[in-house]
């Protein structure tokens, strides 16, 4: 089955205000058989360890009642060649080359403004970071940040959108019910949307969503795992978290799309 590509329209759903913020979700770009090997050329480079909040090595300080998985940090250029070259037909139309004015501008500065500069993607972060999350994981609201990385040549590239392939799924569908007598926030009624989250897969894996949140944390939009699948997304001013793993274990591997500025 070929790769297929479905933007979220925020203005479609009660996270409005988000209207203009860029994410998408990537369906069948990698094959199981990939995701495990992936997993394996991981695993097989380092063991894993308590991820922190940073992507940073030993140094790195974790609190796991805010962030509680187990990760390994994985740096191979020539994988994350391969995965850019996947990737790369499926987003170039919308952030091959993000200038002013442009529809997606907001990705790297502040939207409509007037002038700023302009930014061509050129690849995929070579840092990977492979995350696995057990029963009870989970890591809670933030915004990812923007990450600079110095070439050889001395030139400078930007992360601003990041890209979150899943390696393995889930079979719990989302669920659009909430009770009204609770406080728990409700989740988009716009299903055209949310079906996103939807997988037909029979991995023993529940819970685990990436979750978009509102600002106030009134309201969300869940995209659940399914093996192959690749969330991307704008680091800029975008909530989310990766909600509580119920049952199984959650593989997934996060890194940046990278751009170099032309003018």
């Amino acid at each position: 089955m070929p790769p297929t590509a479905a933007r979220i329209n925020f203005s479609e759903t009660t996270l409005t205000h988000y209207t203009g913020f860029y994410a998408t979700v990537l369906d069948d770009v990698f094959t199981p058989e990939e995701c495990l090997e992936l997993i394996s050329s991981a695993t097989a480079h380092s063991p894993w360890t308590p991820a922190g909040l940073s992507a940073e090595g030993p140094t790195q300080t974790v609190h796991s009642s805010f962030r509680n998985s187990d990760r390994i940090l994985y740096v191979d250029a020539a994988v994350s060649q391969r995965i850019y070259e996947r990737l790369r037909p499926l987003v170039e139309g919308d952030i091959g080359e993000i200038k002013v004015g442009s529809r997606w501008d907001g990705v790297t500065g502040k939207m409509r403004r007037k002038q700023g500069p302009s930014w061509r993607l050129v690849g995929v972060n070579p840092r990977l970071s492979f995350l696995r999350y057990g029963p009870g994981h989970y890591f809670k609201q933030h915004c990812d940040g923007l990450n600079d990385l110095v070439c050889d040549n001395g030139n400078v590239h930007k992360s601003f959108v990041t890209l979150h392939l899943y390696l393995n799924g889930s079979d719990r569908p989302f669920s659009d019910s909430n009770d009204s007598n609770s406080n728990t926030p409700s989740p988009s009624t716009n299903l055209k949307f949310v079906k996103l989250a939807q997988d037909d897969t029979d991995d023993p894996l529940a819970g685990g969503a990436t979750r978009f949140w509102t600002p106030d944390k009134k309201y969300f939009l869940d995209v659940l795992p399914r093996v192959g699948r690749v969330l991307v997304f704008q680091q800029r001013m975008l909530v989310h978290s990766g909600e509580e793993v119920t049952a199984g274990v959650k593989y997934t591997m996060r890194s940046d799309f990278m751009f170099e500025q032309v003018s």
